[in-house]
């Protein structure tokens, strides 16, 4: 179809369409596949349910034949003869009637309880083996004492099918056991209650003993094969020994062709028989693979009504969507006169007369906007104009600044120096103390001088950085030798902490010396008492420079203001402090022009130290 055909457009077909189809088929397989699994499941319950039972009430049968054929036995040993006569031969009469009544004997024959023979009628020639015969009657008597019959094993007689001994006491009067009954019972009977039943179609019916030996099918031929099964799955799963009320109702496992069945069991449990009941697998599941089937037509069904959806929506959405698109791409690219005809009478057309009402007002603030940023970047550009102009006059009024007051003030500090040496003693002491303080003044107002022309440099970008080898140690006793005058000598005591076998450094010493010089003016400023101490050190590839001293210390909300130009931080409101707040602000510019990084801690009242890291080669 053509809405494959396009990498872009038509994407909300195929979205809508596969959207669709995954929410269909997942509700589809979902719904399918837990219908499957529980009618799979019901199915099964409902199959293991119905051939226990089958299993059962053949059990029931088979139980109920031999029940009735030991109770036989025993009304041919109630006679009036034994009653009057005891055990003789004339019983042979009494026992050829049993034969006559019981079908299913195949022979009887009365012993005393010492296994003397008194009397016998057979159909076929003797099949118990006379060589057990005493030991037979023993054990039938010790039972019969007890009030109990003897079930012999199943075993087959040379060429014929199974056959089994019910051994029953022979009582003249109750509890006065003379001798025993013993009779041979023919199994075909029960085969053909076996072979007349069907479990579904093709399901059977089969009764094994406890050790696995087939007695009875409804192929005769596996009976006379003398089958073993004691190896199957089945009778592995479903011993006597181990049976309960818990045992599952069926189970898969492989009949004696080797095919899969589902089989189900139930026990004799007088007898220690089991009777198997079997269906195919194929018959258990063909409900499944119809609910199969089903689902699989549902889910074809479901795919072409997403189809059929998936084109009236192309037909009654996609389309006038497309043609949105195309009058906001229009519009993107800067045709501002784009508009739409959508006629579907639904909300899309709404939706495309909205949009050009936003078009039309999107062209209007488009033209109001040009003459607002046509006026705003001509007023921008007489204030550029302006700052420029302003830029200009600062620079050159730092330029004469520099001139005008650094030559009378290097004038003033000459006289005044000259003037203390050449006057010595001859004048008094506060007269002294005044030029002293002329002196001081003169010099801090020189180096405010020096300090707004070398932040006007820097902020210029006028400031050249000149690289050489520096000797650390003579640089940081430069600095000292020069900020030692301004100390209070007898409350501050400076101190000098570098190593002498330091390396050089790789910079430029003019404003490594700079920096030294304003950290340490700075560090005096603030420092009425205690110690200043300056540290040098080099380590992983980085030179550390700190000054530490013991002042008024800096607040913690005040350590990311102080490198800010004209900014004091909490002592720009006043107090006893002066200064412009650009020696930090210097400090910084000088450090970041080497390449380097400036750090602080401090706490109120306990001081503060700078720490300089510089690389070792720039």
């Amino acid at each position: 179809m053509r809405f494959f055909k396009r990498s872009r457009q038509g994407r909300l077909v195929r979205h809508y369409f596969l959207g669709s189809v995954i929410i269909i088929c997942a509700g589809l397989t979902t719904s399918g596949l837990l219908e499957v699994y529980f009618s799979h499941q019901e199915n099964l319950d409902r199959f293991g349910l119905t051939q226990k039972e089958i299993a059962a009430s053949t059990a029931f049968k088979i139980e109920q034949f031999v029940q009735e054929t030991e109770r036989t036995l025993r009304a041919a040993t109630r006679s009036r003869e034994i009653v009057r006569d005891g055990l003789s031969t004339a019983y042979k009469w009494e026992l050829r009637r049993l034969l006559v009544n019981a079908p299913a004997v195949t022979e009887a024959v009365a012993f005393d309880v010492h296994g003397v023979q008194y009397a016998e009628a057979k159909r076929l020639q003797p099949i118990a083996d006379e060589d057990d015969r005493y030991a037979l009657t023993s054990m039938i008597v010790e039972l019969a004492r007890e009030n109990r019959s003897y079930y012999g094993p199943v075993y087959f007689a040379d060429g014929s099918g199974p056959f089994m001994t019910i051994g029953v006491p022979i009582e003249r009067f109750a509890g006065n056991v003379i001798g025993v009954l013993r009779a041979e019972i023919d199994l075909k009977y029960v085969g053909q209650v076996i072979s007349n039943l069907r479990v579904g179609k093709a399901g059977y019916v089969y009764l094994v003993t406890r050790d696995g030996q087939l007695i009875a099918h409804p192929d005769l031929s596996m009976v006379l094969q003398k089958r073993e099964l004691g190896e199957t799955e089945q009778l592995k799963a479903v011993s006597f020994s181990s049976y309960s009320d818990n045992a599952p109702n069926a189970l898969m496992a492989r009949n004696l062709q080797g095919k899969k069945v589902f089989t189900s069991f139930a026990p004799i449990s007088s007898l220690g028989w089991f009777v198997f009941a079997e269906q195919p697998v194929e018959e258990i599941y063909a409900p499944l693979y119809a609910s199969v089937f089903r689902t699989s037509g549902a889910f074809l069904l479901a795919l072409g009504v997403a189809l059929v959806a998936t084109l009236l929506v192309r037909r009654r959405v996609v389309l006038p969507l497309e043609t949105l698109r195309l009058g906001v791409e229009r519009i993107g690219k800067g045709d501002l006169t784009a508009r739409l005809e959508v006629r579907t009478g639904d909300e899309i057309e709404t939706l495309a007369d909205e949009f050009n009402r936003m078009a039309a007002h999107v062209r209007d603030a488009y033209v109001g906007l040009e003459r607002i940023v046509a006026e705003r970047t001509h007023a921008l550009t007489i204030a550029n104009s302006k700052l420029a102009e302003a830029s200009e006059h600062k620079s050159r009024f730092l330029a004469n600044v520099n001139h005008e007051l650094r030559t009378p003030l290097s004038s003033i500090i000459g006289y005044a120096r000259l003037l203390r040496r050449e006057t010595g003693g001859q004048i008094s002491t506060l007269q002294r103390e005044n030029l002293e303080d002329l002196l001081r003044d003169a010099e801090r107002l020189l180096v405010l001088i020096d300090s707004l022309l070398d932040f006007a440099k820097i902020e210029a970008g006028k400031m050249e950085v000149r690289l050489e080898q520096v000797s650390i140690d003579e640089l940081v006793q430069s600095a000292v030798t020069t900020v030692e005058p301004m100390l209070n000598r007898n409350c501050v005591r400076l101190v000098r902490d570098i190593p002498a076998n330091i390396a050089p450094l790789y910079t430029d010493p003019e404003k490594l010396r700079q920096i030294i010089l304003n950290l340490l003016g700075n560090a005096v400023k603030f420092t009425e008492q205690g110690e200043i101490r300056i540290t040098a050190c080099q380590a992983n590839g980085d030179f550390k420079l700190a000054v530490a001293d013991t002042g008024i210390g800096i607040d913690k909300a005040d350590t990311t203001r102080i490198f800010k130009e004209f900014d004091r931080g909490g002592l720009s409101n006043g107090g006893n402090y002066h200064g412009t707040g650009l020696g930090l602000a210097i400090v910084k510019s000088l450090v970041d022009l080497l390449g380097g990084s400036i750090a602080v801690e401090s706490e109120a009242g306990k001081g503060s130290t700078f720490t300089v890291t510089l690389p070792v080669k720039s």
